[in-house]
C-alpha cells in the first residue's frame, strides 16, 4: 500500500517534472524505510523476536514508500521530453511533510475504521496490482522508442507504454501465481 499511497502523493506534490533523486540524507531515511522490512522479516524468520500485522503493515508501508521515492524521478526523467533537473524533497519542509501524510495513514489504517468496511482489502489487491504495473511502466519508458516523448502527464504517448506494461503485468502475476502453486506442491 505504500507504493501507491506514495505515488498519489508525489503526483500531487510534485508537478514539476522534478528527475533528480533526493538528497543523501533522504536517501539515508529511504534506506532505513527498506531496511525495516528486511530487518523485520529476516528476525521473525530467525526466531529472534515475534512480529505481529501491526509491525509488518507499517514496515511495509515504509519500504513500499521508499521504492516509490526512487522510481519517480526516473518514471519523470525518462517519460518527459522537458523535464525539470530539480530533486525531489529538495526542502526538508516537503519531506516532512510527505512523512507526516505518510504517517497518518500508517495511524488511520490501524484502527481499522469500520465505516470503511471492505476498503482496506481492495486497496490492499489494487497496490499490488498498481506496482507491478508501474515498475513495469518505468521499464517501457526506458526503451528508446517510448522514453523522453512526452510533454504533460496525460497524452498519446502513454498508449503504447501503458498496452505493454499491462501485459507485462498479467504476465508477472501470472508466473507469480504459477511459482506460488509449485511451491505449495512442495509444502504439502
Amino acid at each position: 500500500m505504500g507504493f501507491l499511497v506514495t505515488a498519489i502523493i508525489l503526483f500531487i506534490m510534485f508537478r514539476n517534472k522534478q528527475s533528480e533523486l533526493p538528497s543523501p540524507y533522504v536517501m539515508i531515511i529511504l534506506a532505513v524505510f527498506f531496511l525495516s522490512t528486511v530487518i523485520d522479516g529476516l528476525s521473525s524468520y530467525l526466531g529472534l523476536y515475534g512480529t505481529n500485522n501491526v509491525i509488518r503493515f507499517s514496515t511495509g508501508v515504509l519500504s513500499g514508500s521508499a521504492i516509490m521515492v526512487m522510481l519517480y524521478p526516473v518514471f519523470n526523467f525518462q517519460y518527459y521530453e522537458e523535464k525539470v533537473k530539480e530533486r525531489i524533497f529538495r526542502k526538508p519542509v516537503t519531506f516532512i511533510v510527505f512523512f507526516l501524510i505518510l504517517v497518518a495513514f500508517i495511524v488511520l489504517s490501524l484502527f481499522q475504521l469500520d465505516f470503511l468496511g471492505s476498503f482496506y482489502y481492495y486497496f490492499s489487491g489494487i497496490s499490488v496490482i498498481f506496482t507491478f504495473f508501474f515498475v513495469s511502466l518505468v521499464i517501457m519508458f526506458l526503451i528508446p522508442g517510448f522514453s523522453q516523448r512526452a510533454g504533460k502527464l496525460f497524452t498519446r504517448h502513454l498508449i503504447f507504454p501503458i498496452v505493454f506494461a499491462l501485459v507485462l503485468t498479467a504476465l508477472e502475476l501470472f508466473i507469480t501465481y504459477k511459482i506460488h502453486e509449485l511451491l505449495n506442491q512442495f509444502v504439502a
